[in-house]
């Protein structure tokens, strides 16, 4: 007797699942890769400024820009996010 409680129970448990799948698809989604976000600032390493310089030809003003060096910050980690994606078949 126990044995066809046990059967009947499972079979029931079993089915139970298959049953419950009478929807559609209503949404994709794959899976996408976030990098890392960072910030950056800058600091001066050396200011814009001209020269002259004595050349065979002559004297020649030569200028050189700003010299800056940049720092990156890390804000946030990379993570992963379900982007949603169009249905192969909406059924």
């Amino acid at each position: 007797m126990k044995t066809i409680l046990f059967a009947a129970a499972a079979a029931v448990s079993f089915a139970a699942p298959a049953v419950a799948w009478e929807g559609r698809t209503v949404a994709c989604f794959d899976k996408v890769w976030v990098g890392p976000t960072y910030t950056t600032s800058k600091k001066l390493v050396m200011a814009p400024h001209d020269e002259y310089k004595h050349t065979a030809k002559g004297v020649e003003l030569v200028r050189y820009d700003a010299v800056y060096r940049e720092y990156k910050h890390k804000v946030s980690d990379g993570h992963w996010v379900m982007k949603e994606v169009p249905c192969a078949c909406n059924c």
